[in-house]
């Protein structure tokens, strides 16, 4: 992980370095500070450094061998490091001072120094003659009375503080939170929220495209886009009325006699097959079996009218037969009397009845239609369709843009109860239900507005700031795929980027900002925002830097 390295110099004050530390990219801040850095002997400013560190979420480590500075670091419990080769690391428990004060730091340097000199002036009485000893030796007693009545009398700071305890904390905290409050106020606090109005313009755009729905071929830069089927299942119902009625009586039943004739003397037949119509005054009977009728040629012997010479030479010879036959439907209107004229001939049969039709009966009732089908899906349809349009709708990445005219909902698959053709009983309803299936195309958004931006041939100096929803019309399939034509509006005007408004104000005076964001080709109005009324700046820290950008028309 990246860290980021920061020197701090002699004359920096705790404010300097925790500015410095926010403005640091990295999230990891090592502090290296110089060897004589008073404002790291305190533990109200190394416990500021620490609290600051927590709150921009960066991992704080210390560069120092100083003891003084690493004891106070314990009680922080913040990481040093010897160098910045070194793994930092917490230091240990017996380091820690949390309650040790500056002025305990620096005595214990006067006493190493004090110790220092002794064994100097030990070294140095060797050599020294008697008188020469002497000397010094009233002179360390002279030293050694004063210091003792410096540790009798003891430091009167100390000992006020000893004698204003309650004082002392008290004023210590108010200090701190003073310092804290001072921080925040003019550190963390600060922010701005800077809207820029910029004049553009509306521009219409269209375009005819086509669409594939194979990726490989896809060509956005030509408007040939690659297209996708999104699709979604849904189970729904409806009831309906039927319209249909059917006669559920018996069917009428009896025999025709039939006859055909033949050449004289020429074996022939005539075939009559199971099924075959027989009509008289638009009513229908069909034959409920098959029958031959046929001619062995065996002179005037088979033929009925055989003693019918004249007969004989006009039709030559007849053969006759009898078949059972039954309505085509029920109704008693087929029960007709017997009839020897008014039957179709059929196929050089004539047909006619000795006996009467009978055996029909009515009974009118209820059934479904396939038109009442029809007319159930497309209700079906127009109850669901906003519903299933939405739930379609909502499970495409915003990233897509959905060609609304192409959706489509499809209830082929629907199951009526009672089918077409079939009773419905008294006081029940028939109910379609249908698996219907919403689809609709859609293709990649972000290569829409980069075609649309292609083809609109902006300037180097000029910018689209916004693509008012674009959609396809006459959206259709033919012969070489889909094609259909891109419309929609977009506004253009001068390339200002909030980056650009970021780098130019930040550090800088709130009328000095305004001032310069005026002065931009194409911006029209400038409003700063302050967090607090006491900011009179623009945060050098850019994440405390809100910038809006509105458009107005020409």
């Amino acid at each position: 992980m990246n860290k980021d390295v920061i020197y701090i110099e002699p004359e920096d004050d705790i404010t300097d370095i925790i500015t410095k530390i926010e403005n640091s990219k990295e999230k990891i801040v090592a502090l290296v500070p110089p060897k004589k850095a008073g404002v790291f002997r305190s533990v109200v400013n190394i416990k500021l450094v620490s609290k600051v560190g927590a709150t921009a979420e960066k991992t704080i480590v210390l560069v120092t061998t100083d003891p003084s500075i690493v004891k106070l670091a314990a009680a922080t419990r913040i990481p040093v490091t010897k160098n910045l080769q070194t793994p930092p690391a917490i230091p240990t428990a017996d380091m820690e001072i949390e309650e040790t004060s500056e002025e305990e730091i620096v005595d214990e340097s006067e006493a190493e120094v004090e110790k220092k000199e002794e064994e100097k002036e030990e070294a140095e009485e060797t050599e020294d003659t008697e008188e020469e000893k002497a000397e010094k030796k009233d002179k360390k007693a002279d030293k050694a009375a004063k210091k003792k009545k410096t540790d009798k009398d003891g430091n009167p700071i100390i000992n006020w503080i000893k004698a204003h305890k309650k004082l002392t904390i008290f004023g210590g905290i108010a200090l701190v939170a003073l310092i804290i409050f001072m921080i925040w106020a003019f550190v963390i606090a600060p922010a701005v929220t800077v809207t820029v109005g910029i004049k553009t313009e509306n521009n219409n755009f269209s375009e005819n495209v086509t669409f594939t729905t194979n990726a490989a071929d896809e060509n956005a830069t030509d408007g040939k886009f690659y297209i996708q089927e999104k699709k979604v299942e849904t189970v729904a119902e409806v009831s309906f009325e039927a319209t249909g009625k059917k006669n559920k009586g018996e069917k009428a039943k009896g025999e025709l006699q039939v006859y055909a004739y033949f050449p004289l003397n020429v074996k022939s037949s005539v075939q009559i097959s199971e099924g075959t119509a027989f009509t008289i005054s638009g009513l229908t009977f069909l034959a409920a079996e098959s029958q031959t009728l046929t001619y062995n040629g065996d002179g005037k012997n088979q033929c009925a009218n055989k003693d019918n010479s004249a007969g004989l030479v006009d039709y030559g010879c007849r053969i006759n037969g009898t078949i059972a036959v039954v309505a085509s439907e029920p109704g008693a209107k087929y029960n007709i009397a017997a009839s020897s004229t008014g039957w179709d001939t059929i196929a050089r049969v004539f047909p006619y009845s000795d006996n009467a039709m009978t055996g029909g009966t009515d009974n009118i009732v209820t059934v479904v239609e396939q038109a009442d089908i029809e007319k159930a899906k497309d209700q079906l349809k127009s109850s669901s369709e906003d519903e299933e349009k939405e739930k379609l709708f909502k499970g495409i990445s915003e990233d897509m843009m959905i060609i609304e005219s192409s959706f489509n909902q499809d209830t082929s698959a629907a199951t009526a109860t009672p089918a077409a053709g079939e009773e419905v009983k008294d006081g029940v309803k028939p109910v379609l239900k249908a698996t219907t299936t919403a689809t609709v195309f859609a293709i990649d958004k972000n290569k829409v507005e980069e075609f649309i931006s292609e083809k609109a041939k902006l300037g180097d100096d000029q910018k689209i700031y916004e693509i008012n929803n674009p959609y396809i019309e006459n959206f259709v399939k033919g012969d070489s795929g889909f094609a259909g034509r891109l419309k929609t509006s977009y506004a253009v005007g001068p390339k200002v980027t909030e980056n650009d408004i970021v780098e130019m104000i930040k550090g800088k005076g709130i009328g000095d900002a305004q001032h310069d964001l005026k002065n931009i080709n194409g911006v029209v109005s400038v409003s700063i925002d302050k967090s607090y009324p006491w900011v009179g700046s623009v945060p050098g820290n850019t994440n405390k830097i809100t910038v809006n950008i509105e458009l107005k028309d020409k």
